[in-house]
């Protein structure tokens, strides 16, 4: 039955093409959804933990979220970080940042735009950040207003190509910056933003000489016990509104963002997206197997000789039945297979051009042929059927 499967299928290759189409589209854009979703929620789980499991976040502003373009807002200051630290037992260090993007920076002949984090001396060890060259910012730099920058690969590869940037000067919006050290290699955010196009500078210094700004985007708190969060979280907040002088009754003006916090908001924005994406997929593969049935049909009614002549010469139903069952799950695994391949080649594009996390695992390939094997069942049982139901005299008339 297999070998007269497999002939009647060689014998037929524009149908054949025709019929496996729909099943390609729907796994390759499986493959391609199930393999982004799971990169994007390791690169989640993997830049939740660089965050760190016993630090929080207290962004400017009311209702922010991590990522999210917000309105600037001037409620969080330099004081608030240092009050942070100084009046809560549980808070080990903090990090004051402003953060600002596509900010011209130069050297010589060649410019680019980069994102300018001024920060604290404790950016690089509270983001586990490391140099491949050079030093880090020090409390010295921020106390006296220094001119200095530590720079990512993507700044020193637009700006200096394969030479040591450090000790050259680069301007900043044209303010004079010595470039102190350069950042390891970081990769790309959970958005796609390239964090290797990052410069680093004292926070004081981009307060003073380049943002003219006395508030902070943002004050990263590190905690000496991780179990006592949720108080310390409170003793945040209630410091915080004291200082605020807002009334009870009235919203915070900033956000605290906890590791919980952005890992369930993700794994909601996760859900959502692939409940999505998975819809549409599945729309393909309904597509494809009604494409292969009719297609089934339409070759059941051409091969009516064919079948007769099989059942005058002594082959049963079972057996008209297992081959046309055959040629529609051959013809959609087939077409899973191809799918499998054109998605990793799709995923494989898109993570390379978009920047988008992705990971080639075992499960989406499982399922995408899984799915490809029950859309053939699925499809051809009802032709094969009919084929199997075929009158031998009539069938041969």
């Amino acid at each position: 039955m297999s070998r007269q499967a497999l002939k009647a299928i060689a014998a037929n290759r524009t149908r054949t093409v025709l019929m496996m189409l729909g099943v390609v589209i729907g796994v390759a854009t499986l493959t391609i959804i199930a393999s982004s979703v799971i990169g994007a929620r390791a690169e989640v789980l993997a830049r939740v933990e660089k965050f760190g499991l016993q630090q929080i976040g207290v962004i400017a502003g009311a209702g922010r979220k991590p990522g999210v373009p917000q309105p600037v807002c001037t409620s969080l200051r330099l004081e608030d970080a240092q009050a942070i630290l100084s009046e809560i037992a549980n808070v080990k260090d903090v990090c004051a940042e402003i953060v600002r993007t596509d900010f011209p920076v130069k050297h010589g002949n060649r410019s680019t735009y980069a994102t300018i984090m001024a920060a604290s001396s404790s950016w690089a060890s509270m983001w586990g950040t490391g140099l491949e060259t050079g030093r880090f910012l020090s409390q010295e730099d921020d106390a006296h207003l220094a001119r200095v920058a530590v720079i990512g690969k993507t700044i020193r590869r637009d700006l200096f190509e394969s030479k040591d940037p450090v000790g050259k000067r680069i301007l900043i919006n044209n303010n004079p910056f010595e470039i102190i050290g350069v950042l390891e290699p970081r990769g790309t955010s959970p958005r796609g933003d390239d964090l290797d196009n990052q410069i680093v500078i004292p926070v004081s210094t981009g307060q003073k000489r380049v943002f003219r700004q006395d508030y902070l985007f943002a004050v990263k708190v590190e905690l000496n016990d991780s179990f006592d969060m949720p108080r310390t979280v409170n003793d945040v907040r209630a410091l915080l509104r004291e200082r605020h002088n807002l009334r009870e009754g009235v919203e915070d003006d900033f956000t605290i963002v906890t590791p919980t916090l952005i890992m369930n908001m993700m794994s909601s924005l996760s859900a959502t997206f692939s409940l999505f994406l998975m819809m549409v997929s599945g729309i393909s593969l309904v597509v494809g197997a009604i494409v292969i049935a009719n297609i089934m049909f339409m070759a059941v009614n051409e091969r009516r000789g064919e079948i007769g002549l099989r059942r005058a010469v002594g082959a049963r139903k079972r057996d008209i039945l297992v081959q046309f069952l055959l040629e529609a799950v051959y013809v959609a695994t087939t077409g899973g297979l191809l799918g499998i391949v054109v998605g990793l080649l799709g995923l494989k594009l898109l993570s390379g051009y978009m920047n988008l996390p992705a990971a080639i695992m075992w499960q989406p390939i499982v399922v995408g042929l899984v799915s490809a094997i029950v859309v053939g069942l699925i499809a051809g049982i009802q032709p094969a059927r009919k084929a199997a139901n075929s009158h031998p005299i009539e069938a041969l008339r």
